[in-house]
């Protein structure tokens, strides 16, 4: 069967050849394109991950209600109207119960690993110039093992932060703005307190300016003395062992208890929105390609079939069956789409490679290259696409085929 579908196709090699042509650019393309988003996909969520891990747990916002409010001090049925409404918070936003919190999470088998933080507000000053910036106070030892961010380091390493005295870790732009190298010192003042000096041990880039002139990482005991709260925790990162339960566990957790627990995509909803909006249009195009390639399979066999009439009265006269007939022309539709989906694949992988490796003259991320993912399952969803499509363009003219009788064909063609 196979020697004889590959004979009628090389009877029209032209033809065969723009349509092989067409399936392995349209299965180019959705390798290509999927490569590079699902590349920036993976970017993207690295850098949420280093700010939010899998579950963020977060102190309630206690923002005052205006009905609570005249509940409380007039009673259920009070007629109260207010010319301004109650609002803003009682306070900040802060864990009541860390010690519970890091007391389930340790015996919870579903997590990995957490790691406390505390985020303030500072004024950074190095003799004449001050910036502003946004201190993370964290356990280094922990949070390296729930963040990539050890790979972001330009100078040090996270753990750099242990110990007792003040250490700090700068974003390169905000070191840069403050004229500093490692090794020396910079001031931090929260409020009216005294201004503290802090060791400068490290360097970290995320390749996001606004952050790396922003965003400062010290030890979480340093930035609760700086603060003048000692114990205050702010928030819970939490790594799970399978980052795909994170919703689920998320949904579980908020049911015992009053604050914030949200998961990495449920913090970060408008980047999700973006994403599947990008595998919307990844998916369209690739589909309108196909469907391009999958007519050019059905012109080209219904043509093959329009021509090869007396082959096929023969090869019935013979004792070839209708469905045997089904079969040579499906074969060579299965023919065409995998030769095509084989070469698109390699087309797709040389073209992301090249991609890849162009300077584009800015950076993103650690890198100044488009990140390019080449992940098993994107060659193998191109390779069964370019094979389906095929093969349901093929059906159309081989049914046809299939139900040519030899004296139908003689009448016809006499």
């Amino acid at each position: 069967m196979f020697f004889l579908s590959w004979r009628q196709l090389m009877a029209r090699k032209r033809q065969s050849l723009l349509i092989l042509l067409g399936i392995s650019f349209g299965t180019m393309l959705f390798v290509s394109i999927s490569g590079v988003q699902l590349g920036m996909r993976q970017y993207i969520s690295d850098q949420l991950l280093n700010n939010t891990a899998h579950i963020l747990i977060s102190g309630s916002e206690n923002k005052i209600d205006s009905k609570e409010i005249t509940e409380r001090f007039y009673g259920e049925k009070a007629m109260v109207r207010w010319l301004r409404p109650p609002g803003g918070k009682r306070d900040t936003s802060r864990l009541e119960n860390y010690p519970g919190w890091a007391d389930r999470l340790q015996n919870d088998p579903e997590v990995f690993d957490f790691s406390p933080r505390f985020e303030v507000n500072a004024l950074a000053t190095v003799g004449k110039f001050s910036s502003p910036v946004n201190i993370i106070g964290t356990l280094p030892e922990r949070h390296v093992r729930i963040t990539s961010i050890e790979d972001y380091m330009k100078e040090g390493h996270f753990t750099d932060l242990k110990g007792g005295a003040n250490k700090v870790i700068l974003g390169i732009d905000l070191l840069g703005n403050l004229s500093l190298r490692v090794g020396e010192y910079v001031n931090f003042t929260v409020g009216k307190g005294d201004p503290q000096p802090f060791k400068v041990v490290g360097v970290v880039r995320f390749g996001n300016k606004q952050i790396d002139q922003s965003m400062a990482f010290a030890n979480l005991s340093n930035v609760q003395v700086l603060n003048k709260t000692p114990g205050r925790v702010s928030a819970i990162s939490v790594a799970l062992v399978d980052m795909e339960k994170s919703a689920e566990i998320a949904e579980s957790w908020k049911a015992l208890t009053d604050d914030k627990v949200e998961d990495w995509r449920e913090a970060n909803r408008m980047f999700m929105e973006m994403i599947n909006m990008q595998d919307f249009v990844r998916y369209f195009i690739t589909f309108a390609i196909l469907i391009v390639a999958a007519f050019g399979v059905y012109n080209v066999l219904s043509i093959m079939i329009n021509q090869r009439k007396r082959e096929i009265a023969i090869l019935r006269s013979i004792g070839y069956g209708p469905k045997r007939i089904l079969e040579l022309v499906v074969f060579q539709g299965l023919i065409l789409g995998v030769s095509g989906g084989i070469f698109g694949m390699f087309l797709g992988f040389a073209l992301s490679a090249w991609a890849g490796s162009i300077d584009l003259g800015f950076r993103i991320g650690q890198s100044t290259s488009l990140p390019i993912s080449y992940a098993p399952s994107t060659y193998i969803t191109a390779f069964w696409a370019a094979i389906v499509a095929s093969l349901l363009a093929s059906y159309i003219p081989a049914h046809s085929a299939s139900r040519m009788s030899p004296m139908d064909i003689i009448r016809e063609q006499s």
